[in-house]
């Protein structure tokens, strides 16, 4: 096989880069918003450490959002040094700062979805068969003979 073509076989062979598969506009956000912790290590660098700020850039805001209250609150006395931090590292399109308090990414319950055994009360089911012979809408009716078989097994 000669260079070229055994070349060609290995470049097929090997995985592509996930970066080829990126719109450029969110790969040029993701560095804007790197380069943006980068240049407030020196302010916010124990949140930034922890995890429990995030930081990016829309306009001339930065946003700032924090996932504790108390953090907020220190964060959002601290905006002017932010400000003045952002200014020296030659971000001066960033004129103000927003500190928000966002909720951690919490995990959603796993629903149950075992089968529960329902059971209607004979009287409770004598009653809907009884509204279901005196209703006029045949729908409706219908429905309510389906509610009233409930944990019968029909």
């Amino acid at each position: 096989m000669s260079t070229a073509k055994h070349e060609s076989a290995r470049k097929l062979a090997s995985p592509r880069k996930l970066v080829r598969y990126i719109d450029p506009a969110w790969q040029a956000r993701s560095r804007v918003d790197q380069n943006l912790q980068r240049d407030l290590a020196g302010v916010l660098g124990p949140y930034l450490a922890t995890r429990r700020v995030a930081v990016t850039a829309a306009d001339d805001t930065l946003i700032v959002a924090c996932m504790d209250r108390s953090g907020a609150t220190e964060l959002r006395f601290q905006q002017r040094e932010i400000l003045k931090t952002l200014q020296a590292t030659g971000n001066t399109g960033i004129e103000r700062v927003r500190v928000l308090l966002a909720a951690p990414q919490a995990r959603r319950p796993v629903p149950d979805l075992r089968r529960v055994q329902r059971e209607i009360p004979a009287a409770a089911r004598e009653a809907l068969q009884a509204t279901a012979r005196a209703t006029e809408d045949p729908a409706l009716a219908a429905a309510l003979q389906r509610l009233a078989r409930v944990g019968l097994g029909g």
